[in-house]
């Protein structure tokens, strides 16, 4: 073979490697957590003890418009245990910390925690040594809670082999644009796959405005990092079970521009792959094998996809430039997303009205690209501290 055979081979090797690592990512992994979930599912026990009290924990800054109505939306919630509130003020300056003073005062449940400015994971690490909970749930200023959230959260705590549950999160303002509601198309094919893994025993990913982890299983987590992906990984290290539980919801507010779209997911990816990385050796395949599979398929391998699509797409161009052309038609497919993502972005910039498959592939497009420069900001050692929509653009 001479060495535009050995280049042929070379491109046709990548190109399937390429596509099974996409296929896997997005359909293999999803049916054989379905598949294992059917054949050997985890089954909660619930007769035991559950928690004697709850923390409630509300990392903020300058949240003055929303702390207020969010502390009144925990204490509406019917609970089987003390609960605790927790407010920690990541050095508001906008009249937040006197407002839960306030509600302090009228409250001994709520509780102010008073900090300089360091960021809203140095924030939650200050909470979770402040709390006196068997169990900490964490959450955000917008996010509000639907009747009975907190308690469906918090039961399967009686099941000593659980160490951490998520709930599932709805878009308040789906509807607002195209792009929200393809984010929201997006978010419900992950709860898919998070409900998959948790009936497997499988799941290591949770939703950082909703999450509750037993405190003493919670580790200092970095402050470059973020507790959502963190904290579950710590769990699954300690041989306890996360769970996603489909009876507790709660609503926040999606973002809606495509820039802010895109602040937000390379800001998580950035996070999330370095805390995956850092945590792989801890979960390596023979110590515990489901939460080694679950990391890398769920998420190691799907923020790096975009760089298998275009490795693939390399790789088909240039076998159909040497006469290969059965990879023509998916070098075709490959092609099109883009250009139908350029073609609405146009069109939005020119005020015209796009269409609904063009939305759905420029938001992909964002998404993907996103990945990419969490990747990027990785090799590049940038750290992402700030957790505020405001400080983007300075970002």
């Amino acid at each position: 073979m001479g060495w535009t055979g050995t280049l042929r081979l070379m491109a046709r090797v990548l190109f399937w490697l390429s596509a099974a690592v996409i296929g896997w990512v997005y359909a293999g992994y999803p049916v054989a957590a379905a598949i294992s979930g059917r054949w050997r599912p985890f089954r909660l026990r619930t007769d035991g003890p559950g928690p004697a009290v709850v923390t409630v924990g509300i990392a903020i800054h300058d949240e003055a418009k929303e702390i207020e109505s969010r502390v009144a939306n925990v204490l509406e919630q019917d609970l089987d245990a003390e609960l605790e509130i927790i407010v920690a003020s990541d050095g508001s300056t906008d009249g937040s910390d006197e407002i839960v003073e306030r509600l302090g005062a009228a409250d001994p449940r709520v509780h102010l925690l008073r900090l300089s400015r360091g960021g809203q994971t140095a924030s939650q690490n200050a909470l979770v040594a402040e709390a006196s909970g068997d169990v900490i749930v964490l959450t955000d200023a917008e996010t509000r809670f639907e009747p009975g959230c907190l308690r469906a959260l918090v039961r399967p705590f009686a099941d000593r082999r659980v160490g951490c549950t998520t709930g599932v999160l709805e878009w308040r303002n789906r509807s607002d644009s195209r792009t929200t509601r393809h984010e929201g198309f997006y978010w419900r094919y992950e709860q898919a796959v998070r409900s998959a893994e948790t009936r497997a025993g499988w799941l290591t990913a949770v939703t950082g405005a909703l999450l509750a982890v037993r405190r003493d299983l919670v580790e200092a987590v970095p402050t470059h990092s973020s507790f959502d992906h963190i904290v579950p990984l710590q769990v699954r290290a300690a041989g306890k079970v996360v769970l996603a539980v489909p009876e507790a919801r709660a609503t926040d507010r999606v973002v809606s521009r495509l820039r802010n779209q895109f602040h937000d997911r390379s800001r998580t990816a950035t996070r999330g792959i370095g805390a995956n990385l850092s945590m792989a050796g801890r979960l390596a395949p023979w110590r515990h094998p489901t939460a080694a599979l679950a990391i890398w398929s769920h998420k190691l391998l799907r923020w790096g996809s975009p760089w298998a699509a275009l490795a693939g797409t390399a790789a088909a161009a240039r076998l159909v430039s040497k006469g290969q052309n059965a990879y023509a038609v998916p070098l075709a497919m490959s092609m099109a997303l883009p250009v139908m993502a350029a073609t609405e972005f146009v069109a939005r910039r020119a005020g015209r009205r796009g269409t609904r498959l063009g939305s759905a592939a420029l938001a992909a497009t964002v998404v993907n690209a996103a990945f990419l420069r969490g990747w990027i900001n990785l090799v590049g050692r940038r750290r992402i501290t700030i957790w505020h929509r405001q400080d983007w653009r300075a970002e």
